[in-house]
């Protein structure tokens, strides 16, 4: 492979607006910024987004200040990232990442004014991440996804799906009406956001009981009307569930009620995950559940992978449109390596970032209770202009939307991937 020197760096950024209050970890957004990180060699130029989200990779950032200086702050770090590799050479991207990740992660606690998670700053390096992917390929002729994908991650990335389960997302805001049109799309596997925070003023225990109670009538509402519906995209044509707590429970015996609620109304045996119940620092066993638990933001690196599974933790959602591919490749082989699973799992990002995301799922195994792969995007539900940034992808790449409640997956899927490689319309924002 060649040793590619990176000639210059640049940055812009994008304010997309959402179509309404976006609500999870008991808060909510009303915008995205969008980062545009442009990379370019003696020979190519590759541009990629990132969708900033300060709020799920970093709560405390995102409290501490107005959303907006928040998102300036993860825009800050991205800008000194590409700062650091202008001029520098690379053979593999995953080790451009890897040398530069520690001396920013100080460079953004200094700028946060405190020791900010890992995810904050994987977060930040995406657009940076796929930008270099695309040189990599470009600089060596490689016009095939597969040929991307390191020796190492290639078992964990050796499936190829005939369709992937989409995943939308139920938020706090969806109402029956939201949910029923998804049931009828043919959705067969829904992420449920629990976790609400019920109201200002409330001490951290009454804070705790309500939430507990809302999430029990939220759970009980919409298994009432998803029980009413088949699919074919599970092992037993049901619907299943995906429960997103986003760390808002602080004790077993609180989270153990709400299973309980899950058995007594008869949802238990449809929940196929349960993702971060907990905090990350809060180091609960989880393996005597009658559930698979997920890690997702406690997961930002190989150790915490590896501490996740020692806890009991089953599965990890993936996150290469938000952890970067190349911590995401690393993730893959520790999961399989120790017979977990993974999913990919989204971050609301723009069509072109959610392209690269199903590349990646088409390979990775179903979830036991899936018949199919599966992938959650919602940036269809969320963004106020979604078709417009459809009109981002390379020239001749196209976003299909799902169908009956999945994405189809045929040869020109497999074929088209290295599309993505190519120059798109983020390019033209440097013009």
């Amino acid at each position: 492979m060649k040793n590619i020197k990176i000639k210059s760096t640049d940055l812009r950024f994008v304010r997309e607006p959402l179509l309404a209050p976006f609500g999870f970890k008991g808060r909510y957004l009303t915008e995205l910024w969008q980062t545009v990180a442009r990379i370019d060699s003696e020979n190519h130029s590759a541009a990629s987004p990132c969708t900033i989200s300060v709020l799920w990779s970093d709560a405390e950032v995102f409290a501490s200040c107005q959303p907006e200086e928040s998102s300036g702050l993860m825009r800050d770090v991205t800008s000194r990232a590409l700062e650091m590799i202008n001029g520098e050479s690379f053979v593999k991207p995953n080790a451009l990442i890897a040398d530069i990740f520690p001396e920013l992660k100080k460079y953004a606690d200094k700028i946060c004014g405190r020791s900010v998670a890992e995810t904050f700053v994987l977060n930040s390096l995406v657009g940076v991440d796929y930008a270099l992917w695309s040189l990599y390929a470009k600089e060596n002729g490689i016009t095939d996804f597969d040929r991307i994908i390191p020796e190492h991650a290639r078992e964990a990335l050796s499936h190829r799906h005939d369709r992937l389960a989409h995943i939308p997302l139920v938020s706090y805001a969806v109402d029956e009406n939201g949910l029923k049109q998804l049931l009828d799309s043919g959705t067969g596997l829904l992420k449920i956001k629990i976790g609400k925070s019920c109201g200002e003023g409330l001490s951290r225990s009454e804070d705790m009981k309500t939430m507990l109670e809302w999430d029990k009538a939220r759970l009980s509402q919409i298994h009432g009307l998803a029980s009413r519906y088949e699919t074919p995209l599970s092992k037993d044509g049901c619907v299943r569930y995906y429960l997103d707590a986003n760390g808002r429970y602080d004790s077993l015996d609180r989270l153990e009620s709400l299973l309980d609620h899950a058995e007594g109304i008869g949802a238990l045996d449809r929940i196929e995950l349960l993702e971060e119940p907990f905090s990350p620092e809060n180091e609960i066993f989880v393996g005597n559940l009658p559930i698979t638990v997920n890690a997702d933001e406690s997961a930002h690196s190989l150790a915490d992978v590896n501490k996740r599974l020692e806890l009991g933790y089953r599965a990890v959602a993936l996150k290469p449109i938000a952890k970067t591919m190349s911590v995401s490749f690393d993730m893959a082989a520790a999961i399989h390596k120790a017979g977990g699973l993974c999913l990919c799992a989204d971050l609301t990002v723009v069509p072109l970032l959610a392209e690269w995301n199903k590349q990646f799922a088409a390979r990775i195994g179903a979830l036991r209770g899936m018949s199919c792969g599966c992938i959650e995007i919602n940036g269809n539900q969320n963004y106020r202009n979604w078709d417009a940034l459809c009109k981002m992808l390379p020239s001749g790449l196209e976003y299909k939307p799902e169908s009956n409640g999945c994405f189809n997956l045929d040869d020109d899927f497999y074929k088209n991937g290295a599309m993505l490689f190519e120059n798109n319309s983020y390019l033209k924002l440097f013009d």
